[in-house]
């Protein structure tokens, strides 16, 4: 992984004037100390926009540079590599956050001929380090993904630099601002892993109920085998999809049934024996009530096509 990625810092434009220094964009960013109080301060803030700069800003042989503060590098446009020594390593697109605590050894740019702008942030201070502490960002660097960016640099630049025609807020008002910045933030990536969460239970919970026969394994164990009691397994599959497991799963083997009908010519009995009915009567009533027709009539209907 190294190797390729070194290949493209040995191409590093180190003629490229936004290396080091602001160059205008839409907007701009260029703070020194634009909070400071006694908890914590905001070090520096800083813009890059339309930058080729890669990796030359950070010496070899490995290109990592390790910085005093905790740092925030929020991507504006086009794309880049970040890696650092905790073992993080990703590509930086629109609305893509990186929290890094102090002392990690990191590097971050663009490959070679791709353009690339950031907003980025230096801070340190007592409240920080009760943060860090508490778990944020945590031993490794923290990335999370933002969207609609617009609304979130907004919020961003208010607290770094507020508008003159409205009252200036003290130091200390604008530190409490950027924390709760960075708590929404965590928020919302919290949110959207739960919701990745929650979809692949579904799918899981589904698939477990669609196989195997109507009885076998029971609906008791396919919650054990969730983690779950009965009880909160039923409350929690009711809540997402509008059925009951069991009625879910009678639903399913129904639909498995088609095929059997279709594809063989085993009896009403043998069919409903195999995917776990009671007799041709329970299967027949189930199938109707599912697919609108009795399971003859679908078979003939579908025969003579």
């Amino acid at each position: 992984m190294f190797d390729l990625i070194h290949a493209h810092f040995d191409m590093a434009d180190v003629r490229d004037p936004n290396l080091y220094f602001n160059i205008p964009g839409p907007w701009n960013v260029n703070a020194t100390r634009p909070v400071h109080c006694d908890l914590g301060q905001i070090v520096y803030a800083g813009t890059k926009w339309n930058s080729q700069a890669t990796y030359a800003h950070a010496p070899p042989p490995h290109y990592l540079r390790p910085t005093p503060n905790y740092l925030l590098v929020l991507t504006l446009e086009g794309t880049a590599d970040y890696m650092d020594d905790t073992g993080v390593r990703c590509t930086l697109q629109p609305g893509t956050l990186v929290w890094s605590k102090p002392g990690i050894n990191q590097s971050y740019g663009p490959q070679n001929g791709v353009r690339w702008s950031e907003l980025f942030l230096w801070f340190n201070g007592s409240v920080f380090d009760a943060w860090q502490s508490a778990g944020f960002p945590g031993e490794r660097s923290r990335v999370l993904e933002l969207s609609p960016l617009p609304y979130w640099t907004d919020r961003l630049r208010r607290i770094l630099q507020p508008p003159s025609d409205s009252p200036s807020d003290t130091s200390l008002s604008r530190l409490c601002h950027f924390q709760q910045w960075l708590a929404d933030a965590l928020q919302l990536d919290d949110t959207r892993h739960q919701t990745t969460e929650t979809m692949q239970w579904r799918e899981t919970a589904e698939r477990m109920l669609a196989r195997g026969r109507l009885g076998s394994p029971s609906l008791e164990q396919i919650a054990a085998d969730l983690g779950m009691s009965y009880s909160a397994f039923r409350k929690r599959f009711v809540q997402m999809t509008g059925k009951s497991p069991g009625e879910f799963r009678a639903d399913a083997i129904v639909l498995r049934a088609c095929s059997r009908l279709l594809e063989s010519t085993h009896t009403l009995a043998r069919i409903a024996d195999d995917l776990g009915f009671h007799d041709a009567f329970h299967f027949s009533r189930r199938f109707k009530q599912v697919v609108g027709m009795s399971p003859k009539d679908f078979r003939r209907q579908h025969t003579l096509r």
